[in-house]
């Protein structure tokens, strides 16, 4: 009995459990043997730096799934850009309590990580049902 496998859904799978840092250095490794296969990857992959294509709308969506606080604490492995971006996208008190947490006792990078990734498991389901987009042309087009 043979199994099929579809290698190129296994690979994007394990990239996306991966966190920022690995799945560059993967990326880069597997570009060496394949570079067509890592654009196709990439187009594919949606990382925790892609929540700047977020609009107002679609971050008031993700809230409904995802506290506040866990941002927070997401935006500590984040650019400082993307979190102002976020930050922006949100109403004064979700602000507020996203910043507590940014800004409040040092976490450890497992917690981050752990916060990072709950935040893209809500966001993969989100973007198959089609209530959230992240790419830059179609976020642009979103009212």
């Amino acid at each position: 009995m043979k199994i099929k496998v579809d290698g190129f859904k296994a690979a994007l799978e394990l990239l996306q459990g991966l966190d920022l840092a690995k799945q560059q250095e993967l990326l880069a490794e597997m570009a060496r043997k394949d570079p067509e296969m890592v654009i196709k990857l990439k187009q594919k992959l949606v990382t925790f730096d892609d929540l700047k294509y977020l609009t107002a709308t679609m971050m008031s969506r993700l809230l409904k799934d995802v506290k506040p606080e866990v941002f927070g604490l997401a935006l500590r492995g984040a650019e400082a850009q993307l979190g102002k971006h976020l930050l922006s996208l949100v109403s004064k008190n979700n602000q507020q309590d996203m910043l507590d947490v940014l800004n409040g006792k040092p976490k450890s990078l497992n917690d981050v990580l752990d916060a990072q990734k709950k935040i893209m498991d809500v966001v993969m389901k989100l973007r198959e049902t089609g209530e959230i987009v992240l790419s830059k042309e179609k976020s642009e087009k979103m009212v």
